[in-house]
């Protein structure tokens, strides 16, 4: 009767889950699904991924600085001996514009009895509205457009950081909670061994009363109960170690660490996996062109090829062109006069170093930081490629694994069955039966620690191929 009583436990993996589930009613039960989302929203990592692409915008908005306008006043004056030597204003506002032309509208006024000649302007003061624009170091790229094509690189980056941040601590903490699943289940199996035992000592302690049964077979029987103590005493210390782990992860919203509660239960089916998997390399290339490790690096060899450009511009001479139209104030102060006439102010700028050797070894240190990185980002796209593969390979051979752990305890189960019978007709004993039934113990822990070997794989292949954290995204 005992030994039926096994066998309608342990009859497959579904009768562990389904006993499992019911022992768990009088407990919370607390899902894989809330699980991550409480990990999302309140743990420090993933709050600190949140922050990646704001550090990433606040560079982008930086930069964009660059190209604010900005308004200018300048004002000196000089009196000496009773003497007003000079009063200079100078006032405007500048504009840059990508194109690497600047912009310039102000007024300029000035006066004194020892003002420089060149500094003379109308009583009612010198407009001005003009541009300048480099025309040789600087046409295609400048410091202030590298310095924003970067920081956009920087905030394609980031985001690519965040995502890459969360595919690991998903990974962590989805590994974590399947062991918790496991452990949890190798206790009920444990918990069931012990109960079994413990019935049938007593009823061979009935039997030896009666006389049917000697006396040490009540010590045997409580060696196999003692046994099996001792094996649940280990289930139990494992479970309560996967707990800890797990609670690991779990934050409030106040970010106070929360820890799991004795009557916290995972739901058993939590262990399952998809049934069907097959991997194309069509579904390799497209996870490879989009992972987020890759576009991380992808970013950081578009930053390398902007200082590159920039570099390469150094190469060639600085040629600034200037030039103001020139206009009379009292035009504005409809006091006469031209606002813009036939004056006007211009002027070219020219430098090049003879050797360039600075400019030149500064282009061939960003060529090779540039090659540098293009290697590696093709050595790790092979890497993440292959990984990937691993991972499927792992989830063929774990399923199969999983497949023939079926099939093994089925097999201890018919053995069980069989010993059972002789052990009815009085051609078996307790040590035999015993023998059946230790192996189908093994078998049901080994079919628990498969299947989560093989869900574990699951989520492993998903962070290689980093696509983890986006499967979870709501």
């Amino acid at each position: 009767m005992l030994a039926h009583r096994f066998l309608a436990f342990a009859t497959s993996l579904t009768g562990l889950f389904m006993v499992a589930s019911s022992a768990a009613q009088d407990s919370t039960l607390l899902t894989r699904e809330a699980f991550v989302q409480v990990v999302l929203n309140n743990h420090p990592v993933a709050r600190q991924a949140a922050l990646r692409p704001e550090l990433g915008e606040a560079s982008v908005r930086s930069a964009r600085g660059g190209f604010d306008p900005m308004a200018i006043a300048t004002y000196d004056e000089k009196r000496f001996d009773e003497k007003s030597y000079f009063r200079l204003f100078d006032a405007g506002l500048k504009v840059p514009t990508w194109y690497g032309v600047e912009l310039f509208a102000g007024v300029q006024q000035n006066s004194g009895d020892f003002l420089d000649p060149q500094a003379t302007t109308p009583g009612d003061g010198l407009l001005k509205l003009g541009g300048q624009v480099s025309v040789g170091q600087g046409l295609f790229i400048d410091q202030r457009r590298a310095t924003l094509r970067k920081s956009q690189a920087y905030l394609r980056a980031t985001r690519a950081e965040q995502e890459q941040m969360l595919n690991d601590l998903l990974l962590l903490a989805l590994s974590d909670h399947t062991d918790w699943v496991a452990a949890y289940l190798a206790l009920q199996v444990s918990n069931s061994a012990v109960g079994l035992a413990s019935e049938r000592l007593a009823a061979v302690r009935g039997s030896w009363r009666g006389g049917d049964r000697p006396a040490i077979d009540t010590l045997e029987a409580f060696l196999q109960v003692q046994d099996r103590q001792m094996r649940q005493q280990q289930a139990t210390l494992a479970f309560r170690n996967a707990s800890l782990r797990l609670s690991n992860h779990l934050w409030d919203d106040v970010q106070q660490p929360v820890e799991i509660q004795p009557n916290v239960v995972p739901d058993p089916m939590d262990l399952r996996s998809p049934g069907a998997f097959a991997l194309a390399d069509t579904s390799i290339q497209h996870v490879v062109t989009n992972h987020p490790f890759l576009l991380q690096a992808g970013a950081r060899i578009d930053q390398l090829e902007i200082d590159r450009r920039l570099r390469g511009e150094l190469l060639k001479p600085e040629l600034d062109l200037k030039y103001q139209w020139l206009g009379n104030g009292a035009a504005v102060n409809d006091e006469g006069g031209t606002l813009l006439g036939d004056g006007h102010q211009f002027g070219v700028g020219f430098q090049m170093p003879l050797f360039l050797r600075r400019e030149r070894g500064e282009l061939s240190l960003a060529q090779l930081r540039q090659q540098d990185a293009s290697l590696a980002l093709e050595r790790d796209r092979l890497r993440i490629r292959n990984r990937i593969r691993e991972r499927a390979n792992d989830i063929e051979v774990f399923g199969s694994q999983v497949r023939l752990g079926a099939e093994m305890v089925v097999n201890y189960e018919r053995m069980l069955s069989g010993e059972n019978q002789r052990f009815m007709a009085g051609e078996s004993s307790l040590f035999l039966m015993n023998g059946r039934e230790v192996p189908l113990i093994d078998a049901r822990i080994r079919q628990v620690e498969l299947e989560a070997r093989l869900r574990k794989s699951y989520f492993s292949l998903d962070h290689e191929a980093g696509t983890l954290w986006r499967s979870w995204q709501r």
